[in-house]
């Protein structure tokens, strides 16, 4: 399951998928001032007996712009 470490999520879910053990997911964001965006990828792995639990974060952070009126 290390192996999942740092790749695209479309590519982990599809092999997660093929091994047929139940998972779980949470996609983490920046707080404040940060805007997440682009691609997921994989950030942490925990392998239960029974599942898998993923943890996501975006590729890509940018400042928020301010909301003109």
């Amino acid at each position: 399951m290390q192996g999942l470490l740092g790749r695209d999520w479309n590519e982990a879910e599809l092999e997660l998928e093929h091994i047929g053990k139940p998972y779980a997911f949470q996609i983490t964001r920046p707080h404040g001032k940060m805007e997440a965006w682009g691609s997921c990828r994989v950030v942490r792995v925990k392998e239960f007996d029974d599942r898998v639990e993923v943890v996501l974060a975006y590729e890509k952070f940018s400042l928020k712009q301010p909301k003109t009126p």
